[in-house]
């Protein structure tokens, strides 16, 4: 017989099934898992099948692929949503290359995943083939789709001719897998005759171009070079004679320009010139050049940049040649040891930032090293502002150096074709560029969906304001403003909002309003972190391995509206003028319509300072949770713009969802500022005058403002004031005693306080506000007075920083 306590657990459980059986079963955003083939040959006619989540009956395809596409009459497996087939017949003059595919359902769009092109015959691979007894034989020329899991090797027979010619390449990283492959030829006798770890330019995927010794069977093997386990684990395998470039020259051009560019490779009988027009969007940064024959074409293209700078070619290998500013120049260290140099005319106190771009770009061997000397040939110090294994520095020119050398080589001392690079001065403060860290957004009608933008700042720290143009109307916009690297837009859809789609682009604008720096962010494309490398390990701390991500697609901000969710999470406040030091309340609302759903926890997880932070004051209920919010900052936090972004965790369909709420734009100001009347005092020996201004407080603060004159002269005094709550006008009186000196001097008006009610009485110290006292100037009339000249203008004391104003002459 059963016990008591057991027939009271096995009863729970029974209603917590049943419970969830009933529990209604909402819409699931699309994703793609896996797609098969992972390529095609062009001008044939295959079936794609799509694997994943949510891949209702009525999704459709979108992809740039070069084909017919015809949906198949219902999905395999219609009921669950897990698969769909659609039957594709690929141009015959398709560019060889890879192409973005997503679909598109009532609730959204998913992730991307990368079909390839080329013009080889594609198989899948035949499991069991983990060894030479059971090598899954190929005919060449082919491309094989294969997967790898953990300690998975994959072997495959080929036979071949004495001296006979071919290509081995492997894509993977390239096409969006997480494998880092490797390449091992065996002979017939179990002997490893060469391998291949990463090839040429391929970034971490492999190739291998080979003359067989002699007529036989030979076997191909295929593993990941860390034996890992990914969820992108696929790979293609292309086996044949085909044509490939190792390189090219330049690597890049501006934008709206022509150029002839140079194609070499260990196979090719001689260099293949490309020429190439540029006309191109803005903001588009990269375009694929391939080599254009002869057939079969089988490698993929190269991304070329495109810049919008002017752009020349380097002058003669190891000459001295002139660098003018803000123009790009394409060269290549061709023999070992080889130092470019290059002379660049500057002033002292000016700033510059100097680029190297090298093996960042995926097109060079080249580990770029760059090195800045005077005309002594003495080394300047610089800045380290890179974002990328590339150099690129900062530098102010130090007094009496008026020009500059830069030397640029390879930190290895290796050279050759592939050892390209790309330099660039621009005078200025610096710059940043923008990429999305969001590959796509669904949000959902009546619901905000988020997209968070990382600038990389080149030498810049101002802040950068965010903005999507050309809205939809049925969309609205909250946040934008990044003060560090992280920003935030929060995108909602209007409650008659309509089912669509669109391609919608992200734009940074930062510096001054005549000198504005705009930048488009770089969408990912397809993004993921390759498992294992989740931490990379450095000298003093565990950093956060950068996902990888494939801007190349050409995609920008995918968006699209989805069904209306059972759930959504709002904020009282949109726009917040909040104290600096004083707390904010933002008070916050949960709304669920269905009682099944779960709330795990709501919060601000992002705060952009260290000395400031978020409490929750929260109420969980079955049909709301609500609470506040409060901002707390200090003294000594940054003044400001900045948003806020509140996140709600739910358990919807049974598993974990994000609910976003629009985004707080917050306004972090100073509890009060002072203005003058004038920023000149004049005064006799023994003479007096009233120094007059306001206070002007926020609302919320009601704390005693202390005002005192720092920096006098000898014998000179002002009388500190104290201003209580209720008053804002004020009036020192600075009186110059006898033997007071004569002669213009650079004083400052120093204002503080405390907060009322907080117990650490932290005192506020804004900066001073600076003023110019004139002693025994002919000009002052006798006896005192408010010195207020007919045309001098009040000043202001400023939120940050140190301000001098004065009237004008």
């Amino acid at each position: 017989m059963l016990s008591m306590s057991t027939r009271w657990r096995q009863f729970a459980l029974g209603l917590l099934l049943a419970i969830i059986a009933a529990a209604p079963l909402f819409a699931v955003e699309p994703v793609l898992d896996d797609i098969q083939p992972r390529g095609g040959q062009r001008g044939k006619t295959f079936t794609l099948t799509l694997k994943g989540k949510g891949l209702t009956d009525g999704a459709d395809l979108i992809t740039s692929l070069p084909a017919t596409i015809t949906k198949f009459a219902a999905p395999k497996n219609a009921d669950t949503g897990e698969e769909l087939a659609y039957l594709i017949q690929l141009s015959v003059d398709a560019a060889v290359g890879a192409y973005p595919l997503r679909v598109h359902t009532a609730s959204g769009l998913s992730n991307v995943q990368i079909f390839t092109v080329s013009d080889l015959p594609e198989i899948p691979e035949k499991e069991p083939n983990d060894s030479i007894a059971q090598a899954q034989p190929l005919t060449f020329p082919i491309a094989v789709t294969g997967t790898l899991t953990g300690p998975d090797e994959d072997f495959y027979a080929i036979s071949v001719a004495a001296r006979q010619r071919l290509v081995l390449e492997v894509e993977a990283r390239r096409i969006g897998s997480a494998i880092d492959p490797v390449i091992v030829v065996w002979d017939s006798a179990g002997r490893q005759i060469t391998e291949n770890d990463d090839g040429v330019n391929l970034g971490v995927d492999s190739r291998l171009d080979m003359t067989f010794p002699k007529a036989g069977r030979y076997f191909v093997e295929v593993h990941d070079s860390k034996y890992s386990d990914q969820t992108e684990n696929f790979y293609r395998l292309l086996v044949g004679e085909y044509p490939y470039a190792d390189g090219m020259f330049p690597l890049g051009w501006q934008r709206g320009k022509s150029v002839d560019v140079t194609l070499f490779g260990s196979n090719l009988p001689k260099p293949v010139v490309v020429h190439l027009n540029l006309n191109v969007p803005a903001g588009q940064a990269t375009v694929p050049i391939a080599l254009p024959g002869p057939r079969p074409l089988g490698t993929l293209p190269f991304q070329f940049v495109v810049s919008d700078l002017p752009e020349t070619l380097a002058a003669q290998a190891g000459s001295v040649a002139v660098l003018q500013p803000s123009t790009m120049v394409n060269g290549r260290i061709l023999k070992p040891g080889e130092v470019d140099r290059y002379k660049l005319t500057v002033s002292p106190g000016e700033k510059w930032l100097i680029n190297l771009q090298t093996s960042s770009l995926g097109t060079s061997a080249l580990y770029g090293s760059l090195t800045l000397y005077d005309e002594k040939g003495k080394k300047l110090e610089t800045k380290d502002v890179s974002n990328t294994p590339d150099p690129e520095v900062s530098l102010t020119v130090p007094d009496k150096v008026h020009e500059v050398t830069l030397a640029v080589g390879d930190v290895r001392g290796q050279a050759g074709a592939t050892y390209a690079y790309r330099l660039s001065a621009q005078p200025g403060e610096g710059d940043f560029s923008l990429k999305l860290d969001t590959p796509y957004a669904n949000v959902p009608v009546r619901g905000t969906a988020l997209v968070k933008v990382v600038a990389e700042r080149h030498g810049f720290e101002g802040p950068i304001h965010l903005s999507i143009p050309n809205l939809p109307k049925s969309l609205t916009v909250a946040g934008g403003d990044m003060i560090g690297t992280v920003g935030y837009l929060t995108i909602s859809a209007n409650p008659d909002a309509k089912p669509e789609a669109w391609e919608l682009q992200v734009w940074g604008e930062g510096g001054p309003p005549e000198h504005p720096i705009r930048h488009k962010a770089l969408g990912p494309g397809e993004k993921f972190t390759v498992a294992g490398d989740d931490l990379v390990r450095t000298t003093e701390a565990s950093i956060r391995a950068i996902p990888t991500t494939y801007p190349w697609l050409g995609l920008n901000l995918p968006v699209a509206l989805g069904e209306t969710l059972p759930v959504t999470l709002t904020v009282a406040v949109q726009e917040a003028r909040a104290v600096q030091g004083m707390d904010y309340p933002i008070p916050f609302k949960l709304i669920k319509t269905d009682p099944t759903i779960v709330t795990k926890k709501i919060e601000i997880p992002d705060i952009p300072f260290k000395d400031a932070s978020i409490k929750n004051r929260a109420d969980f209920r079955k049909d709301v949770s609500e609470g506040t919010f409060l901002w707390t900052s200090s003294t000594e936090t940054p003044l400001g713009h900045f948003d806020l972004i509140a996140l709600a965790t739910v358990i919807l369909n049974g598993e974990e969802k994000v609910i976003v709420a629009p985004a707080v734009s917050v306004n972090l100001v100073g509890a009060y500022t002072v203005e003058l009347k004038t920023a000149r005092i004049a005064l006799k020996s023994g003479g007096k005058v009233e120094l007059a201004g306001v206070v002007r407080r926020e609302p919320v603060f009601k704390g005693t403002v202390n005002l005192s004159v720092g920096g006098l002269p000898d014998k000179v005094t002002c009388a500190p004031v104290e201003l209580p709550d209720g008053k804002s006008e004020f009036q020192l009186t600075c009186e110059a005693n006898p033997g007071a000196p004569d002669g213009e001097f650079d004083v400052h008006l120093v204002s503080s306080a405390v907060i009322p009610g907080y117990s650490d009485k932290q005192e506020y110290k804004y900066p001073p506000l600076m003023m110019h006292m004139t002693i025994g100037s002919e000009k002052v009339a006798q006896g005192g007075g408010t010195s207020t000249p007919r045309d001098a203008a009040p000043v202001e004391s400023p939120a940050t920083g140190i301000s001098r104003a004065s009237s004008p002459e």
